[in-house]
């Protein structure tokens, strides 16, 4: 009995054995573990970690925006002998007022006739261009209109909406979603010492940096320092505002003066929270900061008489109007969808007059 138990035992367990390794075979052959079926498949390697688990693909990784469009060049008029300046009409003044417009340079109402307007425009591209500042159209203006390409970004990863205030060249950019929506000439502060203002004795400076437009005065507003038209505040109570006068060098007390037919609808153009940049180097005596002359020296003080801005046909608000005895230019009212936001009480300036010791300078 035991020589016949030990051989059945036996064959018992190679047949278990075999069914064993049957069913191992079958599985790895359904399943692809194995076999001439599935022989581009790693035996060792699962095949639930081959197949994949979702259909979503991945984020692109670069943030490279496409390259704004530039402007179409195009073959100017011939100039007449001298060039074009400020009392010319006709239609080569019209082409190039056609010009300015479509490259953001505003120069007014498109109508042929060379105005105060225009001639600020001109003296934008030359600014621009850094060449003199003549406000005539000339040889070199236009070539720069024909072969114009928009101005490179003054800061690193700039905002797609922002304004850039370039000191040195005395001009401004206006971006919205990327694009130039206007270049205009302006003047910033003169680096002269003046009095009067809410800080008493200081130097006109417009200090470089990066800020954000606060808050918006519609209409005149009169401060210590002059009357201020459509003033758009971002440093204090340094801004950007109309005035009469915008030579083509800086000569404000600090704030950044634009053509008043610009800031007719400049504060419809930026917003609050909206990015300013002002680069170059600001102008002041010594190098010195606003209000901090170096020891042992004297700065003359700006003793110029007060000068009332242009009449405009805009209606002031709660404000006085300014004076009218000096009236040169007459402009339209205020976009209407610029409102008027009420300044902080911090920041308000007052209409009392300056020191009896200093004259009020013209204009901020």
């Amino acid at each position: 009995m035991r020589k016949l138990f030990r051989p059945t035992l036996w064959i018992a367990a190679a047949t278990v054995a075999a069914v064993i390794s049957g069913g191992v075979a079958a599985f790895a052959y359904v399943f692809g573990l194995g076999g001439s079926a599935r022989s581009d498949i790693p035996s060792a390697q699962p095949v639930a970690t081959l197949r994949p688990t979702s259909t979503t693909r991945p984020r692109p990784t670069t943030t490279t925006l496409p390259p704004i469009e530039q402007p179409p060049m195009t073959q100017m008029p011939p100039l007449p002998a001298g060039g074009l300046a400020q009392g010319a009409s006709g239609d080569v003044v019209l082409a190039y007022e056609f010009r300015l417009k479509g490259l953001r340079f505003d120069p007014g109402e498109v109508d042929g006739v060379f105005d105060a307007e225009t001639r600020t425009a001109v003296e934008a591209v030359q600014k621009l261009y850094g060449v003199e500042r003549t406000g005539r159209i000339d040889e070199g203006v236009r070539f720069g209109l024909s072969t114009f390409k928009w101005p490179k970004a003054m800061v690193r990863h700039p905002e797609p909406d922002r304004a850039e205030v370039d000191l040195d060249r005395q001009v401004m950019v206006v971006y919205r979603d990327r694009e130039v929506r206007l270049i205009t000439t302006v003047s910033t502060g003169s680096g002269k010492r003046y009095c009067g203002g809410d800080q008493g004795c200081q130097y006109a400076t417009t200090p470089a940096g990066r800020f954000a437009f606060t808050w918006h005065y519609n209409g005149w507003r009169t401060s210590k320092l002059g009357h201020l038209y459509n003033p758009y505040y971002f440093n204090g109570g340094i801004a950007v505002h109309g005035y009469s006068s915008v030579p083509v060098y800086n000569a404000s007390h600090g704030c950044v003066r634009i053509p008043m037919h610009v800031a007719e609808y400049f504060p419809t153009l930026v917003f609050k929270d909206m990015a300013i940049y002002v680069v170059g180097t600001p102008a002041g005596p010594y190098g010195a900061a606003p209000g901090n002359p170096p020891s042992g020296t004297t700065a003359p003080v700006t003793t110029t008489p007060t000068t009332a801005p242009a009449t405009v046909t805009t209606t002031p608000g709660s404000t006085a109007a300014p004076s009218t005895t000096a009236a040169s230019t007459t402009t339209s009212s205020p976009a209407t969808t610029a409102t008027t936001t009420t300044p902080p009480t911090t920041a308000a300036p007052t209409t009392t007059t300056a020191a009896s010791t200093t004259t009020t300078p013209p204009g901020p």
